[in-house]
């Protein structure tokens, strides 16, 4: 099972984010949806490595978040809510978001007391992932998005105003395609230490 503890950076000094965060992860696949638990700090568990990068990319791109990812076990039955659930995979996000907080660029860490080489592994090619995504400008998020919706990268650019070559020049500089890449490595990873 999947643990994500979310914590807002800088919390006390700014406005909640928690109800945006919470909408923006509302179509993420979860065992126990993401909800508030305490204060400024969002938790779920997910039992779908897929979902699990789906919800970081959510919280990555936002970039205004520390992320604790805990990998094991969760004591069944399962209770109504995230908030209530308890067991290793929730004790091990707890400890990867607060090791996270002093993480630097990328906030974000991963725990596992029953496999700390694969959570290291996550770890890793996560950050990676989060860096690129922190990097992104707005308006090589822009074209990104654009190329996402449209048919074809000729339609995003007459969408977007701008030549055919701009949007290849702005998705190479994207990274993108890198990041991508990288994404059913991470998936293949966290199956791999559950």
């Amino acid at each position: 099972m999947f643990a994500l503890t979310i914590d807002q950076r800088g919390s006390r000094r700014g406005e909640d984010l928690v109800p945006r965060l919470l909408a923006a992860l509302a179509d993420v696949p979860t065992v126990l949806p993401f909800e508030r638990t305490v204060g400024d700090e969002v938790q779920g568990l997910l039992d779908d490595a897929d979902a699990v990068l789906a919800a970081l990319l959510v919280v990555l791109r936002d970039g205004r978040w520390s992320v604790g990812l805990g990998i094991g076990s969760v004591e069944h039955p399962l209770p109504a809510s995230a908030r209530a659930a308890r067991g290793q995979a929730l004790l091990d996000a707890r400890a990867a978001v607060e090791r996270a907080k002093g993480a630097g660029e990328v906030r974000l860490a991963v725990a596992s007391a029953s496999d700390p080489v694969a959570a290291r592994d996550v770890e890793a090619l996560a950050r990676l992932i989060g860096t690129l995504v922190h990097r992104r400008t707005e308006r090589q998020w822009a074209v990104v998005d654009a190329v996402d919706a449209a048919p074809t990268q000729r339609a995003a650019a007459e969408a977007l105003g701008v030549t055919p070559q701009n949007v290849s020049q702005a998705l190479a500089a994207s990274a993108i395609a890198v990041e991508r890449a990288g994404y059913p490595v991470l998936v293949r990873l966290l199956e791999e230490a559950t």
